[in-house]
């Protein structure tokens, strides 16, 4: 009881925690469930109902979870996002964003956050959730579970054409893409002022043929990793400007048109990029740093059809892909120390998926 009073008084924060994390661990076991293992997530994305698809990437278990709208998103990547326990899916056609809280293995319904268009991607960095829809970017303050309503910042894209891709996080900022041929770095305030402060900055494209269709993202720190899928190109953007180029395997066109190969969607662990080749129906890895990015080889398995999204946390990679047109997969592989993938299991999902992240 001495020692309990004296840690009370010197690190009483510490112990809660502790205290917390221990009753939290005995909950599970209790329920004979063990500790709280990742949860990958996708979305059904039906042009009808749209559901959560929530995966237990250890036992394989899968639930839907309504989002309380409608889907149909398409060209995007990041439907849905996490950030701990928190987690947020775009309902395309009610133009909402359903925010989501995991309790226990599944995820619980909490929120509707209404939308200045049509959303197509999520992100969620410097505490707000960031919402690109067709003709706009927005931004809504994060506190806890807890996602805001009102949007404390909001500016149309650069071409507003409803080609947005893509928005991801970056130090002080966060980017999106056009398909039809932006990359665009907006502003975001510093210390705990409003999101987005309306500025935005374009980072020039390569000349043609390289610069056809800027999609997939990812950041990491001040560095912005982006697809650009059709001309077979992937690029490093530091601080608006592309320092570094790598191009895919080749060739990557038919001889009678259409594409053999095209990375679209990014994702990192460590030193490695993963991308998504649609074409091919396989992911691309690469080797990444502050400076450089160099195409390695393609690694792990063939899918069973055009994988559309892709996630990596920890030594787990998930990746969704349309099947055979009717029932899409999403596959939990795992990553070794070399960068290698091994395919844990693949679970078969009704109709068309969308997005990929994972909640630990």
């Amino acid at each position: 009881m001495v020692i309990l009073n004296k840690l009370q008084k010197v690190m009483p924060l510490a112990l809660c925690a502790m205290l917390a994390g221990s009753v939290h661990a005995q909950a599970f076991a209790a329920n004979g469930k063990g500790a709280p293992k990742p949860l990958f997530l996708t979305m059904t994305n039906g042009s009808g109902s749209n559901y959560l698809v929530v995966v237990n990437t250890e036992t394989k278990e899968t639930s839907y979870v309504p989002t309380n709208g409608f889907g149909g998103a398409g060209g995007n990547a990041g439907g849905v996002a996490a950030l701990g326990t928190l987690a947020a899916a775009v309902n395309f056609n009610s133009q909402n964003v359903a925010i989501f809280v995991r309790h226990g293995n599944t995820m619980q319904p909490t929120q509707l956050i209404a939308t200045a268009s049509k959303p197509v991607s999520v992100a969620f960095a410097h505490s707000h959730l960031f919402v690109l829809g067709q003709t706009t970017l927005q931004s809504f303050a994060v506190y806890g579970d807890t996602v805001q309503t009102a949007a404390d910042g909001s500016t149309p894209l650069a071409h507003s054409d409803g080609s947005a891709a893509q928005v991801v996080g970056l130090n002080g900022a966060v980017a999106y893409t056009e398909k039809s041929g932006t990359i665009a770095i907006a502003s975001v305030g510093a210390n705990g002022a409003p999101g987005l402060t309306g500025l935005q900055q374009m980072v020039t494209l390569p000349a043609a043929p390289l610069n056809d269709t800027p999609f997939g993202m990812v950041g990491r720190g001040a560095n912005l990793y982006v697809t650009i899928a059709h001309s077979d190109e992937e690029v490093l953007v530091v601080n608006a400007k592309i320092v570094s180029t790598a191009g895919g395997p080749l060739p990557y066109l038919k001889p009678g048109g259409g594409f053999l190969h095209a990375p679209c969607w990014n994702t990192l662990s460590g030193q490695y990029l993963y991308s998504a080749d649609s074409p091919g129906q396989q992911v691309l890895r690469y080797l990444v740093s502050d400076t450089n990015v160099f195409y390695d080889t393609a690694v792990g398995p063939k899918f069973g059809g055009a994988p559309t999204d892709l996630y990596a946390a920890g030594n787990l990679l998930g990746v969704i892909d349309g099947g055979d047109g009717s029932t899409s997969n999403a596959s939990i592989l795992t990553i070794d120390g070399e960068g290698e993938l091994t395919l844990k299991f693949s679970v078969k999902i009704a109709g068309a998926i969308n997005g990929a992240t994972i909640v630990n």
